[in-house]
């Protein structure tokens, strides 16, 4: 079966989430049209905020977003680590970003708030978004494009079909049937409080995570101005059904229990979020269960024309903070290959380059992401673990710091100088 040697004119993907409208900008970018069927309305909330560290900010800013999101977010540059036994002792610093050393500092900003600005951009760049589609299958495809049908029976067709679906991917179930998504054990459990509530002492750093017996606790700014704080734990938690989990947020009194269960183990400082959790004034409470996929040889379809990206093709747990900024480096280097399609490099062949560069950044992000899990488990946990499975503050050995591999290189070059091998 021939497979495309020429860039599409036009490109379907299945969900408008952050890496998928990401896509989208990025093709019509480069002279391609995208089209998008989400099953969410776009009044839908998915709660909390996420960081964008200068990776991601990088992409943003390639497809003219970063100008319209650095004010809408709080910006900084480490998380510190404090033994909550006692706060006078730093146990490290993580850098999630930092203009001098990366190009940019790390921005926290509402997942609504950023969603909408993509989506603003996408309006005024003609960019179809349809809502209330439910995906269901893929039917055919061959070298003139893909079928596909919806939950409603309503067919289309696209010359690339591309699933920015998500970490339950409909798209990845047609390209592999048997793989789904694993859930770790791990819950995060988080909500968001005034940072009046709270008595920090006189220059405590933020973000800051407290480091005690029963693992650690997580306290970010997460708003312009920063007067409203997220607050966060993870949790070892039973695996659920998509309405167990629905109904755990729902009801949200054992979600309180878990933060309030070992009130005795943790400081003052800590105490008082845990006590936060239960108060009139905290909102935006939810769950995240951390998944991963399998990895998979394939992230498309033998001819190439139907796609996964993002979740659906590499779930991130969130803990280093990566799992949304890999989707954006993913859409970034997709929208690359699907432009530089030519007589020299057809679509199977990009795909497969683009598939093996994204996954040996992803295996090194899932490495780092398990270094800092381990540094928030107990205690008693942790001393089970070998050096060398938990997260170390860097030396200060490379002015680039242990993170300029993640933060400085231009994912764009480093694709393309892969095609150049060809």
């Amino acid at each position: 079966m021939a497979s495309m040697t020429a860039p599409p004119k036009t490109v379907t993907i299945i969900g408008a989430g952050l890496g998928g409208l990401t896509l989208g900008l990025a093709l019509n970018q480069r002279g391609i049209k995208p089209k998008f069927y989400e099953l969410r309305p776009p009044t839908y909330d998915f709660g909390g905020a996420i960081m964008l560290s200068p990776n991601a900010l990088r992409v943003l800013d390639g497809i003219g977003a970063y100008q319209r999101i650095v004010k809408e977010g709080f910006n900084f540059s480490t998380l510190t680590f404090i033994n909550d036994d006692d706060h006078s002792e730093k146990l490290g610093t993580y850098y999630f970003g930092h203009e001098q050393k990366y190009g940019y500092n790390a921005l926290r900003i509402y997942r609504k708030t950023l969603l909408r600005i993509l989506r603003e951009m996408t309006e005024e760049q003609g960019i179809t978004i349809e809502y209330g589609k439910k995906f269901d299958k893929v039917i055919s495809e061959d070298e003139t494009g893909v079928k596909f049908a919806f939950v409603d029976a309503v067919e289309d067709t696209a010359e690339v079909l591309i699933g920015a679906d998500g970490i339950h991917s409909k798209v990845r179930q047609y390209i592999h049937p048997g793989i789904v998504a694993k859930y770790s054990g791990f819950i995060g459990v988080t909500f968001a409080v005034p940072k009046s509530k709270f008595n920090f002492p006189e220059g405590f750093p933020l973000p800051v995570s407290l480091q005690g017996k029963a693992g650690s606790f997580v306290y970010a700014p997460q708003n312009a101005d920063g007067n409203e704080i997220f607050v966060g734990r993870q949790f070892k938690y039973p695996l659920q059904d998509r309405s167990g989990w629905d109904m755990l947020l729902k009801e949200k009194t054992e979600l309180i229990q878990l933060h309030q269960a070992d009130m005795n183990d943790w400081s003052e400082l800590v105490q008082q979020g845990q006590r936060q959790a239960s108060e009139p004034e905290t909102h935006s409470m939810s769950i995240w269960p951390f998944h991963t996929v399998p990895k998979m040889e394939e992230w498309s379809s033998n001819t190439g024309r139907v796609i996964m990206t993002g979740d659906a093709a590499h779930a991130i747990p969130p803990t280093a903070g990566q799992g949304a900024n890999q989707a954006f480096e993913d859409a970034l280097c997709l929208a690359v290959v699907l432009s530089s399609l030519s007589p020299g490099l057809d679509l199977c062949s990009a795909v497969k380059i683009w598939q093996s560069y994204r996954q040996g950044r992803v295996d090194k992000v899932l490495e780092l992401t398990n270094k800092m899990n381990s540094m928030r488990l107990s205690e008693a946990e942790r001393k089970l673990l070998p050096p060398e499975q938990i997260w170390h503050e860097d030396d200060g050995s490379s002015p680039e710091g242990q993170l300029g591999w993640l933060y400085l290189n231009n994912v764009e070059e480093d694709l393309r100088n892969e095609f150049a091998k060809v």
